[in-house]
C-alpha cells in the first residue's frame, strides 16, 4: 500500500535540489525544499480521502481495547511465545516433526486455557493452511467474531486483506481499528497517506506518532519517509536508524543507501554487500515466523545490542551530499 519508493522521491527531487544553496553541513540537510512526488499530484483514493479528511484523530492505546488474558491463558500463551523464540532462529528446527508437535501442543493448550491470542493465532493459521473447507469457513467465523468484538488487531489486520478488493470497508474498518487504539492500523493508514495525499499528512504523522510511543517500530518507515519529503533529510536518516535498532524492517531499506558511499561500490554490487551490519540486522528479524503471521507483539524480539546499526556521520553527509547533486 506504501506505493512510492524513496529512491523515486530522490529522483523527483533533483532538479529542486539544483535550485537551493548548496548544503555542506548536515544540519544544513534538514532545510531544503520539499519534494512531495505523487503525493502532491496525485488524487487520493476517494474512500481514504472520505474516511480520514475530517476524521478527529486522538492518540489512544490498544490496551483498553484489549481483551485481558487471565493468568493461567496468559502463562500457557507465554511457554509458546518463548519456544517460538527458541526454534524460529535456528534452521530447519521446525522441520524435525517433535519440533513441531511440541509447537502444536503448545499452541492447542493456549487455547484450552482460553488465551484470545492463542485462539486468534490459531485462526489465522488455520485460515493460510487450512485442512478443510469447513475448517477454514470455522476460523473465518472466529476472525469476524474477533472484530465484532472490537479487538484492535484483528480489526487492522482484517482491513489490510481488503487492499484491493474492497477499498470503501477497508478504510471504514480501519478507521475504527484506529480509534481502538491499534499502532497496526495507525501505520497502516498513516504509512499509506504519506505517499498518497499531501492534504492529509497533519492526521498522518500524528497517527504514526502515535503508534511509536505504542512502542510500535515500523511506523518510523513512514516518518522517515515523511520527513524526507518535506525537507528534513537528516531527519530522515536518523528516523530510519532508530527505527531499525528498535524493530522497523523495512527502515534497513534506505539505510542501504550508505553502501553508494563506501570503497568498492558500483552500480552492478548489491547494496547489502557492502553493509553486512544491516544483512545481519535483516536476517534477525526474518527468522520470526510467527510475528510475520500475526502481528502479536508478543513474539516480538529486541535486536541484540551487538547488532545495533550506529549512523556514521562521515558517511551520512556523503551520502547526503550525493543524492543533493
Amino acid at each position: 500500500m506504501k506505493l512510492v519508493s524513496l529512491s523515486a522521491l530522490v529522483f523527483s527531487g533533483l532538479f529542486a535540489f539544483c535550485a537551493s544553496a548548496s548544503a555542506k553541513s548536515l544540519e544544513d540537510f534538514n532545510h531544503l525544499p520539499p519534494v512531495y512526488g505523487s503525493s502532491d499530484q496525485l488524487s487520493p483514493e476517494p474512500h481514504l480521502l472520505a474516511e480520514f479528511k475530517d476524521k478527529k484523530f486522538v492518540c489512544r492505546t490498544e490496551e483498553d481495547a484489549t481483551p485481558k488474558e487471565s493468568p493461567a491463558a496468559a502463562a500457557a500463551f507465554r511457554q509458546l511465545v518463548d519456544y517460538a523464540a527458541e526454534g524460529d532462529p535456528v534452521d530447519n528446527f521446525w522441520l524435525d516433526a517433535g519440533n513441531r508437535k511440541k509447537r502444536e501442543d503448545l499452541l492447542a493448550a493456549a487455547v484450552k486455557a482460553g488465551s484470545w491470542k492463542a485462539i486468534y493465532l490459531d485462526t489465522l493459521w488455520t485460515l493460510r493452511y487450512p485442512a478443510s473447507p469447513e475448517a477454514a469457513t470455522q476460523a473465518s467465523a472466529t476472525l469476524q467474531k474477533m472484530i465484532q468484538q472490537g479487538i484492535p488487531i484483528a480489526m487492522s489486520d482484517y482491513a489490510a486483506s481488503l487492499y484491493g478488493r474492497d477499498y470503501n470497508t477497508m478504510y471504514t474498518l480501519l478507521s475504527a481499528a484506529v480509534d481502538h487504539g491499534s499502532p497496526q492500523a495507525m501505520d497502516l493508514a498513516g504509512g499509506t497517506i504519506v505517499p498518497q495525499a499531501r492534504e492529509l499528512h497533519p492526521i498522518g504523522k500524528a497517527m504514526l506518532e502515535c503508534a511509536v510511543k505504542q512502542g510500535y517500530a515500523p511506523a518510523y518507515a513512514s516518518l522517515g519517509k515523511l520527513a524526507w519529503m518535506q525537507g528534513h533529510r537528516l531527519d530522515a536518516y536518523r528516523l530510519w536508524a532508530k527505527g531499525v535498532n528498535l524493530g522497523c524492517a523495512a527502515c534497513s531499506s534506505p539505510l542501504e543507501s550508505l553502501a553508494r558511499v563506501r570503497s568498492g561500490y558500483n552500480t552492478a554490487t548489491p547494496m547489502l554487500d557492502l553493509m553486512p551490519e544491516l544483512a545481519a540486522i535483516n536476517a534477525f528479524y526474518s527468522n520470526n515466523f510467527f510475528y510475520e503471521l500475526s502481528n502479536l507483539r508478543d513474539f516480538e524480539r529486541p535486536l541484540p545490542e551487538k547488532l545495533a546499526f550506529h549512523l556514521n556521520d562521515k558517511e551520512l553527509l556523503k551520502l547526503l551530499k550525493l543524492e543533493q547533486r
